[in-house]
């Protein structure tokens, strides 16, 4: 679509072990009966739709800094998943530096409710955007189930945090199946690393673009063959969104953009440049 553009804003990293991403990324053999996991670097970003009729649109809005709100983050995603950003390249400052405000923003599209990609929902209070955000109904009902629940375990391991999915002012909109949001702009529903997954699909001014997020964050994940996350809610439906990305990337000729793959996006260019 002409005037159709996209940023990948690079806001940090979260450190981990690769074995959380893929499962058995560097399994022992009878010829090498002893290896060893290295906590490793992951690429942290959301993306910035430039749309020439809708305006500013954010697909995902990060991460929020740590008891910046008065909630500090449970132990457990500190040891398990260190975040490492500097609070200068967080949505509500990365934006304004570049010229672009908040209230700029017309609306948000959530793929899902995990704290690393729907985390800076909080800072959208009051703008228009917070009343314009799109996320997947499944991942938004299990998100309030696992994030509201008395289970003082589930509480403090799920990447659905309560913060976030009570976080005020926010008015959601709750997708149930494929769409085409604005011209240019479709949005996928798929399953597995979560209940839904909104993946989206970009026809830019240059060329077609698939944002597999979650669905599967890493060339390791897409193969072939297809080798999973640990981090599952559903292994079919893990399977079954891998083979309908493949589809949709030969259908669409579309370039595919990898949200947690730091090889990958080592040869993105980032915010503030833009891919038409």
């Amino acid at each position: 679509m002409k005037g159709l553009e996209f940023a990948i804003i690079r806001y940090g990293s979260i450190w981990n072990d690769p074995a959380f991403n893929v499962a058995v990324p560097n399994p022992a053999t009878a010829h090498q009966p002893r290896t060893e996991s290295v906590f490793s670097e992951f690429p942290a970003s959301f993306i910035l739709i430039r749309h020439p009729e809708a305006g500013y649109i954010l697909y995902d809005v990060g991460d929020f800094p740590d008891g910046e709100d008065g909630i500090p983050r449970p132990d457990y995603w500190k040891e398990y998943f260190q975040p490492r950003m500097e609070r200068e390249d967080y949505v509500d400052r990365i934006l304004p530096r570049h010229g672009i405000e908040l209230s700029d923003i017309s609306c948000i599209i959530l793929s899902h409710m995990h704290y690393d990609h729907a985390g800076g929902i909080k800072f959208f209070k009051g703008t228009k955007a917070a009343q314009n955000v799109y996320v997947p109904r499944e991942d938004f009902a299990y998100a309030c189930l696992s994030a509201l629940t008395n289970d003082e375990e589930r509480k403090t391991t799920s990447p659905y945090w309560r913060s976030v999915v009570t976080a005020g002012g926010i008015t959601y909109h709750l997708l149930e199946e494929d769409v085409e949001l604005f011209p240019g702009v479709r949005l996928f529903l798929m399953s597995g690393h979560t209940p839904a997954v909104a993946v989206l699909l970009l026809e830019a001014e240059n060329g077609n673009y698939l944002f597999p997020n979650a669905a599967c964050s890493c060339r390791l994940n897409y193969g072939p063959p297809t080798r999973p996350t640990t981090i599952l809610y559903d292994s079919l439906g893990y399977e079954k969104s891998v083979r309908r990305l493949r589809r949709l990337e030969r259908e669409y000729q579309a370039k595919l953009i990898f949200s947690h793959d730091l090889e990958e996006d080592r040869s993105y260019r980032h915010f503030p440049s833009f891919y038409r």
